[in-house]
C-alpha cells in the first residue's frame, strides 16, 4: 500500500499534479489547473460546474483535454455518480477519469468513465472517448488560453483539422 497523499484542503483541489503525471495514455501533460469551469455558463442542473482537474495532453499533434473529478471518501464510487459526472465532463473533454479510493464492481464494467485508483496512484481503467460538443470544448480552450497565457499553438476544435489536412 502506498502512502496516500491528500488532494483537497478547504474544499479546493490540491496536489493535482501526481495524478495527471500518474495518466500517461494520452500522451504527455503539457497544462494543467484545477477548480476550473466546465461550461460557457453556470448550470444549476449539473452535478458539477467546476471540474477538480483539467489537463491538456499532447500526442503527437493532437491535443486532448481530460477531465479528473477526484472522491476521497471511504466508500466505493458507484455507476449512477460516475454517470452524472460523465454527463457534465463529456460535453467539454476528449476523456474523463473519476479518481477514487474504492469503486463498486459495477463501474469497472461501465463504458465510458476511466478509473484511477488514488491509494495506487495509477489507471485501473482507461476511458473512452467523449467526442466533447465543439462549442464547449472551444470555449474551454479559449478560457485556458487566455486566462494563462499558453498554449497559443493548440488547436480549438476537437477535431482539430488543419488546412493540410485538406
Amino acid at each position: 500500500m502506498s502512502l496516500y497523499v491528500k488532494f483537497s484542503r478547504f474544499g479546493t483541489t490540491i496536489n493535482s499534479k501526481e495524478i495527471v503525471n500518474s495518466i500517461h495514455q494520452h500522451g504527455t501533460p503539457i497544462f494543467q489547473t484545477s477548480e476550473m469551469h466546465l461550461k460557457p455558463f453556470v448550470c444549476r442542473k449539473s452535478v458539477c460546474n467546476l471540474a477538480d482537474i483539467i489537463a491538456v495532453f499532447r500526442s503527437s499533434d493532437r491535443h486532448y483535454i481530460v477531465g479528473i473529478e477526484i472522491k476521497e471518501w471511504k466508500e466505493k464510487v458507484h455507476p449512477k455518480l460516475a454517470v452524472e459526472y460523465l454527463d457534465t465532463y463529456g460535453r467539454t473533454c476528449e476523456y474523463f477519469y473519476l479518481a477514487a479510493k474504492h469503486f463498486s464492481k459495477h463501474i469497472l464494467e461501465m463504458e465510458g468513465p476511466g478509473l484511477f485508483d488514488l491509494e495506487q496512484m495509477e489507471v485501473i481503467k482507461s476511458p473512452a472517448y467523449l467526442f466533447p460538443e465543439p462549442d464547449f470544448r472551444a470555449h474551454l480552450m479559449k478560457r485556458i488560453k487566455k486566462q494563462f497565457d499558453v498554449l497559443p499553438e493548440v488547436v480549438d476544435d476537437p477535431y482539430q483539422r488543419t488546412l493540410l489536412e485538406f
